[in-house]
C-alpha cells in the first residue's frame, strides 16, 4: 500500500473503486453519503455538533408570503371577477381544469416501494384509492398512484402537495397509516390551510426538497453531484436487514483492539475525504450483504498484521482499502485489471469524477 505519503493514489483508487461499483449498479453515491453522514453526525456521543449550514429557505417567510396571496385571493367583497379555469387544446376546443387544493403521490411501482419479492413490505394501494373514492377527495386532492418518487434509499414512500406545502412520508406500509394521512388530508381540506401531521404520522415525515425544512427544523447541507460525474447506473438499495441481524453501526463499534476504528471524543475520524469515502463503500455492501462483517474484520486483522507497526507502516484506512479491495477482488465483484485500469485513468487525469 506505500507509506504515510501514498495518500494521492489512495484518493485515485477510492475513486476507482466507487466508480466501477456505481457502474455495475451495486453503489450509488447517495448510499455512501448516507452512511458517512451517518456515522459522522449520528452514531456515537455527538459533543460540540457544529452548525452545517443554514436552511436553504425561511419557512415563515414563505408561510406568510402563501398566507398573504391567499388571503387577497379569498377575500370577501374584493370585486374580483370569478372566472373558471379554461385551458385551449391543441385541437381547438377550451377546457374547463378544475383546480385542485393538492395532490397525492404514492409510490406502489417504482425501484424498492412494494416488491414484496425483493423483501420489502406490500404497498396497500387499494386502500389509498378505496378511501381517496369514499371521503369523495376527486376534484379537490387528486390521488397519483404510480412509480419511483426520488428518495430510492427508503420505501412505500408517499408525497402529498397541498396548499403550497409539500410533506413526504416513508415506510407507508400499513392500513392505520392510510386511514392517519387520509383523516389528516381531510382536516387540511376542511380548515383550506395547512397544518402539521399528526402524530401517527410524525415518526415517517421526511423532507426531499430544499425549500421544504426539515421536520425537526434542523439546518441541512445539501450536497450533490460535481456537474459531469456519472450518474448511478441502478437505485436499487436493499431491503431492511432482518431483525435477527446486527446492524452495522454495532457492528463498526464492537471492533476492538488493532482493527478498531479511529476515534476522537467517541466520534469518528476521517483525516482524508478519502477514508469517509472507502468506509462508507465498505459498510454499504456489507449492507447488501455482499459479504459477512466478521469475513472483513478477518481480511482486516489480515492486512494489520502485514502492516506491522515500524515507521514504514501504512495508516489504518489504507490498510481498510486494502482488505476492501482484495475482498471484493475475491468475490469477483471486480478485476484487479479493471481496478488498476481505472486507478490510472483518475491518476493521469483521464477521469476526474469527484463523489
Amino acid at each position: 500500500m506505500g507509506s504515510h505519503h501514498s495518500e494521492p493514489w489512495a484518493v485515485h483508487r477510492v475513486r476507482a473503486l466507487e466508480s466501477l461499483l456505481i457502474e455495475k449498479g451495486l453503489l450509488s453515491t447517495e448510499v455512501v453519503d448516507a452512511v458517512v453522514q451517518t456515522y459522522e453526525k449520528d452514531v456515537g456521543p455527538m459533543n460540540g455538533a457544529k452548525v452545517v449550514a443554514r436552511a436553504w429557505v425561511d419557512p415563515g417567510y414563505k408561510q406568510r408570503l402563501l398566507e398573504n396571496e391567499t388571503a387577497a385571493i379569498a377575500e370577501p367583497g374584493s370585486g374580483a371577477l370569478a372566472m373558471r379555469n379554461i385551458v385551449n387544446r391543441p385541437d381547438g376546443r377550451r377546457i374547463h381544469v378544475a383546480r385542485m387544493l393538492g395532490q397525492l403521490f404514492v409510490c406502489a411501482d417504482g425501484c424498492c416501494c412494494g416488491l414484496v419479492q425483493d423483501g420489502y413490505a406490500p404497498v396497500p394501494r387499494e386502500l389509498y384509492h378505496a378511501e381517496w373514492d369514499r371521503r369523495r377527495l376527486r376534484n379537490r386532492v387528486h390521488l397519483t398512484i404510480g412509480g419511483c418518487l426520488g428518495p430510492c434509499a427508503l420505501a412505500n414512500v408517499v408525497m402529498l402537495l397541498f396548499e403550497g406545502r409539500q410533506a413526504w412520508f416513508h415506510s407507508m406500509s400499513s392500513d392505520g397509516q392510510v386511514l392517519a394521512l387520509y383523516d389528516w388530508i381531510e382536516d387540511l381540506v376542511r380548515a383550506k390551510a395547512w397544518s402539521p401531521p399528526p402524530r401517527a404520522l410524525a415518526a415517517y415525515q421526511f423532507t426531499a426538497s430544499t425549500w421544504e425544512a426539515r421536520p425537526d427544523g434542523r439546518p441541512v447541507d445539501d450536497l450533490h453531484l460535481r456537474p459531469g460525474a456519472p450518474l448511478p447506473r441502478a437505485c436499487r438499495v436493499p431491503p431492511p436487514a432482518p431483525a435477527s441481524g446486527a446492524e452495522p453501526n454495532r457492528l463498526v463499534s464492537n471492533m476492538e483492539g488493532v482493527i478498531a476504528v479511529p476515534r476522537k471524543n467517541g466520534e469518528l475520524v476521517f483525516e482524508a475525504p478519502w477514508e469517509g469515502r472507502v468506509f462508507g463503500m465498505a459498510v454499504a455492501l456489507y449492507d447488501r450483504r455482499l459479504y459477512g462483517w466478521e469475513e472483513f474484520q478477518r481480511s482486516l486483522i489480515d492486512e494489520t498484521a502485514k502492516a506491522g507497526n515500524g515507521a514504514a507502516a501504512t495508516r489504518y484506512y489504507e490498510r481498510w482499502l486494502a482488505c476492501f479491495e482484495r475482498l471484493l477482488v475475491k468475490k469477483g465483484v471486480v478485476e484487479s485489471d479493471e481496478l488498476d485500469d481505472r486507478t490510472e485513468a483518475f491518476g493521469s487525469g483521464e477521469r476526474d469524477e469527484v463523489y
